[in-house]
């Protein structure tokens, strides 16, 4: 916390003299001039968004005062600030004694003592600190002037801007100038830098110590790591098959995982006592509670293990807390929550929740935490369920920042097409089985039959009918622009023969047009053709069976049959099906 780069040495345990002198101790007909040359401040962070923008407020509390020229140079000595005294005589004594009290030194100023921060200095009593948790010495002596800043002078305002590279691709850095001497900083940004907390108090001096442990340059930089860190939260999703490397898309029962990616807090900056992270499931998505895992991982993504390896927290260092409803049920010796959550990831969601709880006393074991690249990861499992439409989003924020919501958002894919004869009159009752080229890399909807109106009971999962109108439905499926799904007619309609011919649909989410592709693996009869674009610029195809006797063993004349299929994804933006097929083929 304490910054005295080059005037403190780290463990500043040594009285400091300066030009022979203990630090503000001058002789009594010395009474020395107050310095007022300008000294550099350098705050340092990992990353701009944690200086750029941060206001901050200051308030000098020690004088650096110059007593003359000696033969070893400029003798200087320090002095609580002159207005800082005129105000409030007693308040550094007693902030120093309010920082010693609960620490291992558990001494007080002595009464005699003629000026309180020389003496601290001298005797080594302020600490400094670069890493987190900053609840050292220096750090109480800081906390208690902030909560009595009406009892300060007046304090100035900085904002830092136009951070800059410090020799490295993670260290950046922003300067104020500033008269030399020892100030109290606190930072009051409001609203608070995106990504970025406020930074906690800090005490700050300017100067060097040479080899003699003299004060000899008091204007030289102060170079002080920004004490806050990164609120950057993430939300992801990712499957139990390797369908889309950008985790948007799912299927009808799929397992996902979702991975709520938050920050360890400063214990000061939690309220009620408690943290949660707050979790808006939509409706369709069905969590398996006794997954729920919580891991603490390094900018790597590795997770922190305690020092003996065993797991850095455990089930018993956080609660899990649906909110009330009839959403928990108990099924296989595992607590489930159905989600009724509604909205999406424009509109925000609303529904019953799912909090993961910290108290403050927990996370008072993981303060070492806080900052470089560290970040408390939420887990959990959920089932996508019949109840899932065209999407499934998900909502996740942390109590310290409630306003600042994170989604994940997947999308579900649906395959239309249609069955006619050959005058184009549509063709009811014909079956169609759906199944992946690759059963590694899709999940087909299983368990969960859909209620579209050309499916009965009769149908398995993977199955659908023509309805009336012809129109067969695919509904709840995932995407990948790599691996087909396979469609093959496993029930002609009344009157005509059955023969297991198939062809292949390719389902990206790359694009927004209906586009088909030729290939004769995909279309090994050639039956598909492809008709003209549509309004919106989307493809047809009619997919004809074969066409006589010689082309393929048939037994009985049924006549021609064809499907027109409509490669459509109802309610999904900026998705491409491929019906690869080959035109004008024979077999």
């Amino acid at each position: 916390m304490f910054s005295m780069k080059r005037l403190l040495s780290a463990t500043a345990a040594a009285a400091i003299a300066v030009a022979g002198l203990a630090i503000g101790a001058a002789p009594a007909n010395a009474q020395g001039t107050v310095a007022t040359d300008e000294a550099q401040f350098m705050f340092t962070a990992s990353a701009k968004n944690r200086l750029d923008g941060h206001k901050l407020e200051y308030v000098k509390i020690g004088d650096y005062i110059q007593y003359g020229t000696t033969q070893g140079g400029t003798a200087y000595g320090v002095r609580v600030n002159s207005a800082l005294m005129t105000k409030s005589p007693n308040l550094i004594t007693a902030a120093l004694n309010d920082a010693l009290k609960d620490s291992t030194i558990t001494q007080q100023v002595p009464s005699d003592v003629d000026d309180p921060l020389a003496w601290a200095l001298s005797k080594g009593m302020l600490d400094r600190e670069g890493d987190a948790p900053w609840d050292g010495v220096t750090r109480q002596f800081a906390t208690y002037l902030v909560n009595h800043m009406s009892d300060l002078p007046t304090a100035g305002t900085a904002t830092l801007m136009n951070a800059t590279a410090q020799g490295s691709s993670n260290s950046y850095g922003a300067y104020v100038k500033l008269p030399a001497g020892i100030y109290l900083f606190r930072d009051v940004t409001s609203p608070v830098v995106e990504d970025s907390s406020n930074a906690v108090p800090m005490i700050i001096a300017s100067g060097t110590i040479d080899s003699n442990h003299h004060l000899t340059n008091i204007t030289s930089e102060a170079l002080i790591e920004m004490k806050n860190y990164s609120t950057e939260m993430s939300f992801g999703v990712t499957s139990d098959t390797k369908i889309d490397s950008t985790g948007r898309t799912a299927s009808r029962g799929e397992t996902l995982t979702y991975t709520m990616n938050g920050y360890v807090p400063k214990t000061d900056e939690v309220t009620d006592n408690n943290l949660d992270y707050v979790n808006t499931p939509q409706k369709g998505l069905k969590v398996d509670l006794s997954s729920i895992k919580v891991t603490i991982v390094d900018k790597d993504g590795k997770a922190v293990t305690a020092d003996d390896g065993s797991a850095l927290i455990s089930a018993s260092d956080y609660r899990v807390l649906p909110s009330d409803g009839p959403n928990v049920t108990t099924e296989g010796g595992k607590k489930w929550f159905t989600a009724d959550g509604t909205g999406d990831s424009s509109t925000g969601m609303t529904g019953h929740t799912i909090t993961v709880r910290f108290t403050k006393d927990t996370l008072a074991k993981w303060q070492n935490y806080i900052g470089s690249g560290y970040s408390m990861q939420v887990s959990y499992d959920a089932l996508v369920t019949d109840d899932a439409g065209s999407q499934v989003d998900n909502e996740f924020y942390m109590s310290t920042l409630p306003d600042k919501k994170n989604y994940a958002h997947s999308v579900l894919a649906t395959l239309t097409f249609k069955k006619v004869d050959a005058a184009g009159k549509p063709l009811a009752g014909a079956r169609f089985k759906i199944e992946s080229a690759d059963p590694d890399q899709l999940v087909l909807p299983s368990g969960y039959v859909n209620a579209n109106t050309n499916r009965d009971a009769s149908c398995g999962n993977d199955e659908a009918i023509s309805n009336a109108d012809g129109w067969v439905t695919f509904d709840g499926l995932a995407q990948n622009p790599d691996v087909a799904y396979k469609i093959t007619e496993v029930s002609a309609p009344s009157g005509y023969i059955t023969l297991g011919l198939s062809f292949t649909v390719t389902i990206s989410n790359q694009g927004e047009k209906v586009v088909f592709g030729d290939s004769v693996a995909s279309d090994p009869y050639g039956l598909v053709t492809a008709t003209a674009v549509d309004t919106n610029g989307s493809n047809s195809l009619t997919v004809e069976n074969v066409h006589s006797i010689a082309q393929l063993p048939l037994t009985g004349g049924a006549g021609i049959a064809f499907m027109i299929v409509i490669a459509a994804l109802l309610g999904t933006a900026g998705v491409i099906v491929v019906v690869r097929s080959r035109r004008n083929t024979t077999v």
